[in-house]
């Protein structure tokens, strides 16, 4: 059993807050129209025509309330199918019920443009003569879809009241904030950690419930003012965690947020605090027989605060002390940046099994060494103690930058070597700082 509420020149909001009032399934069908499901409530809300008489005073009371004074006449039908309650309640005004079974003789008179066809079906039906969705439900199906096609089959099914689909049900936008304020301002962390324990909990709860997780999580402190100040004016301290997987884990939260504002020094007491997640969709996994078993990522982001805490967030340069590090598209030496962890696995090539990559293990600090040169190419470089013959070498690669900063410049020839050793031929990279006039031994390929 569907009922729709029908108002022209009306917001939408208003009909809505109406419906939901009667079913927690309602849809936004357009502008001015809302259906709503109504089975399984007889027994809540009594017979459909005694719901229809509810959900029609109920609409006029907060239309009238609500929308300024204007003068609205709100209709209400109720049928089996949701588009033959539609199309009642857009022809005929007041209450109407429709029995089940009784679809097409009690939408026989209604006009067929209540169907929106196009302009070109509209008129060729008129030039047949048929103008109420009796005389087109009447037509034989075959030779309707043969020259009206199948959207001419389906406005007919329409006229007939048989159409049967599901309700599009439009939920409201949840609001995952929460505040409050309190009466005497805090100094102390114990005092806000209590605070926001419960206020996380119940906000993780709320995305448990729409199964849902978040990725972000905000925390907004309204200090008290102890300066003449306006509003706009209001001293704040502003924070925002991003955990590397979604997560509705209220005391891994809780416990993120206090180790981070353990570390904070506040100017003055703490007069209201209001909290936001950012709802995502919760991850899936799955265990593998063969990945070596991984810390949970909770536990781990849990460990870096601590770090933190420690260590600080940056060093005296401004970069990032804690993270996972991450090499630079750059061909500055030693460049690299530390990005926010994330423990997203390595996304595997589908087109068959890995292949060895080469790596360049660096020595810290690089081997200055020797190199005797034929020519420009290196013939001979000296490694822990001993001359070793270059049996093959690649380059020179020049490089320079930062030519204007005397503290980062640097000027260098590179080159990618084997060498002979003790246990067979072993590539290394070497290079020329032209700076300091030497020849360094920058690390082994493996």
């Amino acid at each position: 059993m569907f009922a729709c509420l029908h108002a022209e020149d009306v917001s939408q909001p208003l009909l809505l807050e109406c419906a939901r009032e009667f079913s927690p399934c309602v849809e936004s069908t357009s502008p001015g129209m809302v259906l709503l499901d109504l089975y399984g409530t007889e027994r809540l809300l009594g017979p459909p025509q005694d719901v229809g008489q509810q959900i029609l005073r109920r609409a006029k009371d907060i239309l009238g309330v609500k929308n300024k004074g204007l003068d609205c006449n709100p209709s209400v039908a109720i049928a089996a199918t949701p588009d033959a309650a539609m199309y009642a309640a857009l022809g005929f005004p007041g209450v109407t019920f429709i029995p089940v079974g009784q679809e097409a003789r009690r939408l026989a008179s209604l006009p067929v443009r209540l169907l929106s066809p196009p302009p070109e079906m509209l008129e060729t039906l008129e030039s047949w003569g048929i103008r109420t969705f009796g005389e087109f439900a009447s037509l034989p199906s075959i030779p309707v879809t043969e020259r009206l096609g199948q959207e001419g089959l389906r406005l007919q099914k329409l006229a007939r009241g048989g159409s049967e689909r599901f309700l599009v049900a439009d939920e409201p936008a949840e609001d995952f904030t929460a505040g409050y304020e309190f009466d005497d301002p805090i100094e102390t962390l114990e005092s806000l950690a209590f605070i926001l324990n419960r206020m996380t909990h119940d906000l993780c709860e709320r995305l448990a419930s729409h199964a849902l997780a978040t990725t972000e999580f905000r925390v907004r402190l309204e200090l008290e003012s102890r300066q003449l100040r306006t509003n706009e004016e209001k001293e704040v301290y502003e924070h925002v965690w991003k955990p590397p997987l979604p997560t509705s884990d209220a005391k891994f939260l809780c416990r993120l947020v206090c180790l981070d504002l353990n570390e904070v020094a506040f100017e003055a007491p703490i007069k209201r605090v209001e909290v936001e997640v950012v709802p995502s969709r919760p991850r899936s996994t799955q265990a593998e027989l063969f990945t070596p078993a991984s810390p949970e990522p909770e536990q781990l982001e849990i460990t870096l605060a601590r770090i933190r805490g420690i260590v600080g967030t940056a060093d005296e340069d401004g970069t990032s002390c804690v993270g996972s590090p991450q090499v630079l598209d750059t061909h500055e030496p030693d460049s690299f940046a530390v990005r926010a962890f994330s423990a997203l696995p390595a996304k595997r090539s589908a087109r068959g099994p890995l292949t060895p990559t080469l790596v360049l293990r660096l020595f810290r600090p690089e081997l200055e060494s020797a190199v005797e040169l034929t020519g420009e190419q290196p013939h001979f470089v000296r490694l822990w103690k001993k001359h070793r013959r270059v049996v093959a070498a690649s380059g020179p690669w020049k490089s320079s930058g930062y030519w204007w900063n005397k503290t980062f410049t640097w000027i260098r020839d590179e080159w990618d070597v084997a060498l002979k050793m003790p246990k067979g031929v072993e590539l290394y990279r070497i290079y020329l700082d032209h700076l300091r006039g030497k020849w360094f031994v920058e690390g082994m390929f493996d």
